[in-house]
C-alpha cells in the first residue's frame, strides 16, 4: 500500500482510528461492488499504473504498434470533526463514521459505471464493441427468468465460449429470483445457480437489465493499481479532510464472450 503517495503518515489520528476508517470502507463498498465479484482481479499494481499495455498490432509493413488502455483514478473525499476524533481516540466514545460510509458508496459506485458502463473512449461490459445481447422478455411469470438465461447462454456457447458462466443483473430484476416455482419448493434464483455456476449477482449500478459473461482471465478482467484506500487530504477549520482513492481499468480481451441483456423497447 503506497500510504506516503496518500498523505496517512501526515495524518494527527491513532492506527485504531484508521483501523476504524479503512473497516468502514470496505463493509460500506462491499454493499454496493459487483463489478469485482462478477470478473476476475489482476493486481493491485500500485498507483503509478496509468495504463495497461495490449499485445502489439501491425500498423504497417515493419511496423507494430503499442496499444493501452487507460487507468481511471477515483477520489472522493469526506470530513471528519476533529471533536468528534478526539472523543474516539481520548474517551471511547462511539465514533459515526457515516462520513466513511457515504463516500465509500460513491466510490464504489463510480467504480462499478466504470466496469458496467465504461468511461470517456473506454467502453464497459454494456457498451463494448463486438458483445452479444438478448431481449429480455417480462419477468411477471416464474421461469420466465431462466427462459431468458438460458437464451442468451445458447447465444454465448454458439459464439464459442462454453462456460462457466457468471450473470449480473438490476436489483429489480434479481429480487423477482426470489419467486418460488408453483411446482416444487425451489426459488428461480436456486434453479438458475444450477446454471450459472460461477455466481449471480446483484449489481445496484444497473437501473435496468443485465449482463451474463463466460468467466475467465482470457476473456475480461479488472485490473488494479491502486486498491481503495482511505487518505488523509488535511486540516480544515474545525475538521480534518480525508479521502478514498482507487485506480483501476476494465480489460476486455474477448467481447464476444459477453451477453448483455437488453430491455425490450
Amino acid at each position: 500500500m503506497e500510504t506516503k503517495y496518500l498523505g496517512r503518515d501526515e495524518a494527527p489520528i491513532k492506527p485504531e482510528t484508521w483501523k476504524l476508517l479503512d473497516s468502514t470502507m470496505v463493509e460500506a463498498a462491499k454493499t454496493v461492488l459487483a463489478g469485482r465479484r462478477l470478473l476476475n482481479i489482476e493486481g493491485p499494481y500500485g498507483l503509478g499504473l496509468k495504463a495497461v499495455p495490449l499485445e502489439d498490432c501491425s500498423e504497417a509493413e515493419c511496423m507494430l504498434v503499442s496499444r493501452f488502455i487507460p487507468v481511471h483514478m477515483i477520489s472522493t473525499g469526506f470530513s471528519l470533526g476533529v471533536r468528534d476524533l478526539l472523543a474516539f481516540e481520548q474517551n471511547g466514545l462511539p465514533f459515526s463514521a457515516s462520513a466513511v460510509s457515504d463516500a465509500a458508496v460513491r466510490t464504489a459506485q463510480m467504480e462499478d459505471r466504470i466496469i458496467f458502463e465504461g468511461a470517456p473512449d473506454t467502453p464497459g461490459l454494456l457498451t463494448v464493441e463486438g458483445a452479444n445481447s438478448q431481449k429480455l422478455a417480462s419477468w411477471s411469470t416464474v421461469g420466465k427468468a431462466a427462459d431468458d438465461v438460458i437464451q442468451a447462454m445458447i447465444a454465448l456457447d454458439e459464439a464459442g465460449y462454453h462456460g462457466p458462466y457468471a450473470l449480473a443483473l438490476a436489483p429489480a430484476r434479481f429480487n423477482l429470483l426470489y419467486r418460488r416455482y408453483v411446482q416444487g419448493i425451489g426459488t428461480e434464483l436456486e434453479h438458475l445457480k444450477t446454471i450459472v455456476t460461477d455466481g449471480i449477482f446483484k449489481a445496484p449500478v444497473l437501473k435496468t437489465g443485465g449482463v451474463l459473461i463466460a468467466t475467465g482471465r482470457q476473456y475480461a478482467s479488472i485490473v488494479i493499481g491502486q486498491d481503495m484506500t482511505t487518505g488523509y487530504v488535511g486540516p480544515s477549520g474545525d475538521a480534518l479532510e480525508f479521502s478514498i482513492t482507487e485506480s483501476l481499468a476494465l480489460v476486455v480481451r474477448e467481447p464476444a464472450s459477453i451477453c448483455v441483456l437488453k430491455e425490450k423497447a
